[in-house]
């Protein structure tokens, strides 16, 4: 199978991938226990996600001894710092990792002669397989149907201005049900050529004014007035679909914009 490191295949310089293991394995979310004194343990507020773990078994062959090391150098280069890991079977989506192990075998026999094998093993911190191409959805009030994958996915929103005014702009996060889940609430006047970019991973509001970005007193985080930054949960979902953003604003008519990269 096609494996690509950094976007580079990595079976340009061996033989073949004999095994590949752990890179579809979906996240694993572990929340953890409270003993209790003479009474069953109960869960705790606490939730940790494992990381992940990929192992990839590669055939290396050469005729000759020196040829066999100049080659597990060549991989031993391409596996230095963070890496990015894609495979056909899932080409549309890619794990950040590092190598944390390699390990070389020497075959015997009648193998003998410059063949061995090498196993590698990435670890993913983050077990999150996103998406490789961002996702970009126009916003108004009219509610915005948005597909989540089997993680949390924290969008960056686009407000923009116009004429006549927006006033006060609230984004409002909806379930599969048209129940809502959150409500961002927002205090100040977006005109002709200004914009809002809130970023809900780092939940942080910037501020253009003609393009120009405002600080101190009138940043964009000082418009924050109440509720929570939309977060594009699966659990809100119905099958990967059905959660919904929507604009609305004391006057005008808000428009704008949501990007995320799903994670599965």
């Amino acid at each position: 199978m096609p494996t690509y490191l950094n976007e580079r295949a990595i079976e340009d310089i061996i033989d073949a991938v004999l095994r590949l293991d752990g890179h579809i394995a979906p996240t694993v979310t572990e929340r953890a226990t409270l003993a209790i004194a003479n009474a069953p343990g109960v869960f705790g507020s606490s939730v940790t996600v494992q990381p992940r773990r990929v192992s990839i078994v590669l055939d290396v062959r050469s005729t000759l001894a020196v040829d066999r090391a100049a080659t597990i150098d060549n991989l031993a280069r391409r596996l230095k710092g963070l890496l990015l890991l894609r495979t056909d079977d899932q080409p549309d989506r890619e794990i950040y990792c590092t190598c944390s192990d390699v390990k070389v075998e020497l075959y015997g026999g009648a193998y003998a002669l410059g063949t061995v094998s090498v196993e590698v093993t990435l670890l993913a911190v983050d077990p999150t397989r996103y998406e490789r191409e961002a996702r970009i959805y126009a916003l108004s009030a009219a509610r915005t149907a948005l597909p989540v994958g089997t993680v949390p996915s924290a969008p960056v929103v686009y407000l923009y201005g116009a004429s006549p005014s927006v006033v006060n702009p609230v984004v409002i996060l909806r379930n599969a049900s048209g129940d809502e889940v959150s409500r961002l609430t927002l205090a100040g006047t977006l005109a002709t050529n200004d914009a809002l970019i809130i970023d809900c991973a780092r939940q942080t509001i910037a501020r253009y004014v003609a393009g120009v970005l405002q600080t101190g007193s009138s940043s964009g985080n000082t418009w924050l007035v109440s509720g929570a930054f939309p977060v594009l949960d699966p659990e809100d979902s119905i099958d990967g679909a059905g959660v919904t953003l929507a604009l609305t604003a004391t006057r005008g008519t808000p428009t704008g914009l949501a990007l995320y990269r799903r994670g599965f």
